[in-house]
């Protein structure tokens, strides 16, 4: 926000902004400069500004009526008068002085030639965006012909200045029939009679353009027209929408059926489009013709994105979907075919495979038995895999999982299996792991006993291989088999009646901790501590992690990736909710006092490491860690106050030999420098009075008082503000534009 220093230097800046001896500041500084202004603006309801600071009226009529006027500088001052002719008060002072038609009417500039420029017209565009925001603004554009404009700006050469002219229109469109002009509903073929008539007329343009786009022999035009078309079924409401729809049925209908490979695309997005609309319900508007025609024969590659929208239809004909459901299960043929008949079918689908990225996720799900012939292209292997994985979330492919984990084992034993397709393995492996696993959310797996999960896991060999994998030479392959071993221990947890389980979370904490101390690459050790997050969130107490977590919290606590230090305090958010709260990491001591119990809960934090953790963490080099233990030591503090009245001195801890405990030292001295002579004065005078000054001599303090010293709610205030929260400002801006104004000046006196 500009204060009233920043205000006091608006005059000096609009002047050096309206010299055309002086270069203008980059676009960056403009932008900026535009935000603030609108921010000013908004606050002032668009008459504050204008009216106190005469100097921005000044600017505006300068630029429009002078003839060296920077490019640049008139695309600022054409959005700068949009933003504040956006509300009522600041468009009617503006049209007083004549300033809307001086700005916005080409005819009116004294250097018609800008318009060239290509900024200058991405200028006007955005300026008349900006100012759009009442009927005002409307009837300006249309009393004024500059729809024809914008219309003629739609097939800009500038691919930016079109897409700004269609946003233009579509927002003139929707501003046509906004609630607060008609009273139109949203039904589909809603009258266009409770509109005004000149608004009517201006609506008929815009449908008309659109209209002749589409029947144009230019392709560049019939792709803006259909460009265009798009976002009006995507963005506005009715009647607009179906009346538009109506208009361009005929030449759409001839666009489909030419079957040009270069609209296809852009067809699909209209159709896209349309189908998200209640005009697919509606036979008279023909939306499923269109769409089976796009289909055709099925003999063109472009029948798969058509057929790949249909499938994915609610509410479609059952002839129409089982016609694209064949199409995309064409390629099916080709792996499994009798040679004899390969001849037949290769010809219409050499183009159609030519779409496995599209095609290959529907086609494995109708039959994963497809992946004997799939070996090979670990394109198509991984899309496979990735459809394996999602076939879990179907109950009736349970009695699939062992011949499922029979082909992610095949993968894995490859030797020809590339790293990728391996990672896509593992992602798949996790995936099924989740879902047999029965957490509280698939309780369903439990009631009929989900022992043959675990069982096909185990004795599949599928176990030994994921352990094994954490040693692999990619390290995204380690950091994947590490998920896919956290998951596996996570629903061995349920299972405790094999014996195998106790091995496994033992030789997976050996394995994880190793990787966690020695692996070079980030990617394995932030896997290991999501790992142990995920194991401490279950609902099934995990007592075998006590040994370990101290050394998760003080490697992650240390580490020099700093989204591994993150996930270990998230890990320590974890620790602490359930330290405090919940079984068994809450210390369940009935008979003790209130004070008491939560006293033991804070010393095994205490001995887990984690108040270390946090503030160290506190000081760290990465402005988000920082900002994540301080919330943690702010939510400590909270629930320590709610708990128990504890007193500056309860809970000692040492603050000699580590960082949070020298920054907590150093904090509190400057804090009491000013008692610096009373107490030297106690020392002299051999006064018994205890004074705050002995903090320096001693090695412990407790929490409560360690938390004041720190000052937490400043701390977050700072850390919460943008590390440029000082020089990125207004007055900054404002002051480094005067400042280069200066320099050319001291520049151009120093040439002679």
């Amino acid at each position: 926000m500009m204060d009233s220093d920043c205000l006091s230097l608006l005059p000096a800046v609009c002047l050096v902004l309206a010299d055309p001896k002086q270069s203008p500041p980059d676009d960056t500084s403009l932008e900026k400069l535009l935000d603030w202004f609108k921010e000013l603006h908004s606050h002032s309801n668009g008459q504050v500004l204008l009216q106190h600071q005469p100097c921005v009226l000044e600017f505006i009529s300068s630029i429009c009526t002078s003839k060296t006027t920077d490019p640049a500088i008139l695309s600022f001052t054409l959005k700068l008068t949009g933003l504040l002719a956006a509300t009522m008060q600041g468009f009617h002072l503006l049209e007083k002085g004549g300033l809307v038609v001086c700005v916005f009417k080409r005819e009116a500039w004294c250097v018609c030639d800008l318009w060239e420029d290509a900024s200058v017209r991405s200028g006007w565009l955005q300026g008349l965006l900006n100012m759009l925001n009442h009927q005002q603004a409307l009837d300006f554009i249309c009393g004024n012909g500059l729809i024809k404009l914008i219309l003629q700006l739609q097939n800009d050469k500038s691919l930016f200045v079109s897409c700004l002219a269609n946003q233009l229109l579509v927002h003139i469109l929707n501003f046509l029939t906004s609630s607060n002009m008609t009273n139109v509903s949203d039904a589909v073929g809603s009258s266009e009679s409770s509109l005004r008539p000149d608004w009517v007329s201006v609506s008929s343009e815009i449908t008309n353009a659109v209209v002749e786009a589409l029947s144009s022999e230019d392709h560049p035009q019939v792709l803006q027209g259909l460009r265009l078309l798009s976002l009006v079924l995507s963005q506005c409401g009715e009647p607009i929408r179906s009346t538009l729809w109506k208009d361009v049925l005929e030449p759409l209908k001839v666009l489909v059926n030419r079957q040009s490979e270069s609209l296809t695309q852009t067809l699909i997005t209209v159709l896209q489009a349309a189908v998200r609309t209640p005009l697919l319900s509606q036979s008279e508007y023909k939306v499923e013709e269109l769409l089976e025609a796009m289909l055709g024969d099925g003999n063109r590659k472009e029948c798969f994105q058509c057929a790949a929208l249909i499938v994915k239809l609610e509410k479609c004909p059952d002839v129409l979907k089982r016609k694209a459901t064949n199409i995309i299960l064409l390629p099916l043929q080709c792996v499994s075919t009798q040679p004899q008949a390969e001849k037949e079918i290769n010809v219409v689908l050499k183009e159609q495979l030519s779409q496995k990225a599209l095609c290959i996720s529907l086609l494995m799900q109708s039959l994963s038995s497809a992946f004997t012939h799939l070996i090979g292209c670990c394109k198509v292997q991984r899309c496979g895999l990735d459809t394996l994985g999602a076939l879990s979330v179907y109950e009736e492919n349970m009695d699939l999982r062992k011949d499922i984990f029979g082909v992610l084992l095949d993968y894995l034993r490859s030797s020809d299996s590339h790293a990728t397709v391996i990672k896509k393995t593992f992602q798949a492996i996790k995936r099924w792991i989740v879902v047999c696993s029965p957490f509280p959310d698939l309780l369903q797996f439990v009631s009929h006993g989900n022992s043959g999960f675990t069982e096909a896991l185990h004795t599949s060999g599928m176990v030994s291989v994921l352990l094994s994998s954490l040693a692999d030479a990619e390290g995204y392959v380690r950091a994947s088999a590490v998920a896919a071993v956290g998951e596996a221990v996570t629903a061995s947890f349920h299972q405790t009646a094999l014996v195998s389980n106790s091995n496994l979370l033992e030789e997976a904490l050996v394995q994880m901790m190793t990787v966690l101390s020695e692996d070079t690459e980030g990617f394995p050790r932030r896997a290991v501590v999501k790992a142990f997050t995920s194991w401490l969130k279950g609902s099934h107490p995990v007592t075998a992690l006590d040994s370990s977590l101290s050394s998760v919290l003080l490697l992650g606590g240390n580490d020099f990736d700093w989204e591994v230090k993150m996930h270990t305090l998230e890990l320590a958010e974890v620790l602490m909710e359930k330290t405090l709260t919940c079984c068994p990491y809450a210390i369940q001591n009935f008979g003790s006092s209130k004070e008491k119990h939560f006293m033991q809960a804070l010393s095994r934090l205490k001995d887990f490491g984690l108040l270390d953790l946090l503030l160290n963490s506190l000081f760290d080099c990465d402005r988000p860690v920082c900002e994540k233990a301080c919330a943690l030591l702010v939510k400590l503090r909270t629930i320590t106050a709610e708990t128990v009245d504890l007193d500056h001195s309860a809970f000692v801890l040492n603050v000699c030999g580590n960082r949070w405990g020298n920054e907590v030292q150093k904090r509190y001295f400057n804090k009491q420098q000013a008692k610096a002579s009373v107490c030297v004065t106690n020392l002299v005078t051999g006064s018994g009075e205890g004074t705050d000054c002995d903090l320096y001599c001693i090695k412990d303090i407790g929490l409560p008082k360690i938390l004041q010293i720190l000052d937490l709610d400043d701390m977050q205030r700072m850390l919460t503000l943008s590390s440029d929260h000082v020089v990125n400002s207004p007055r900054s801006l404002m002051e480094d534009i005067l400042s280069a104004a200066q320099q050319s000046e001291e520049n151009i006196v120093d040439c002679y």
